[in-house]
């Protein structure tokens, strides 16, 4: 059903949307599938999140549109709000970025929100005077 609302073009509404997503890890020997064809749309303002087992792929999907791993395959588009559609791959350099949650270890008890947000703030390489 999302997989035909995508490719059938009823996306207006969306900001985030992934085509046939794929990554491989491997060499030429054996190669291990970790995420296959994933197509969806995310709408304007929606927070979303994917559920599955251990080892589905959600974490792999998630660096993918953060750009931590490059996709083995398809394409992430991200929608401006001037309505022109970007790969995710150059979304960084044009000052859009994206983050997410991890299930475990992402946090330290021992930081505050703030803190954690500049933590990683830093780490993307986000000037200091741009943290607020």
């Amino acid at each position: 059903m999302e997989r035909q609302r995508l490719f059938g073009g009823r996306t207006g509404n969306d900001v985030l949307l992934l085509y046939n997503l794929r990554k491989c890890y491997g060499g030429f020997s054996k190669k291990n599938t970790a995420v296959e064809n994933i197509s969806l749309g995310i709408p304007r303002g929606e927070c979303f999140g994917l559920l599955g087992t251990n080892g589905a792929g959600k974490s792999t999907t998630f660096k993918m549109l953060t750009g931590d791993i490059i996709p083995s395959a398809g394409r992430a588009v991200i929608r401006t709000p001037t309505g022109s559609e970007m790969d995710i791959l150059s979304a960084s350099s044009e000052g859009i970025l994206i983050g997410y949650c991890p299930q475990q270890d992402a946090l330290d008890e021992l930081l505050t929100g703030w803190e954690h947000l500049y933590y990683y703030c830093t780490l993307r390489g986000i000037p200091k005077q741009n943290i607020h």
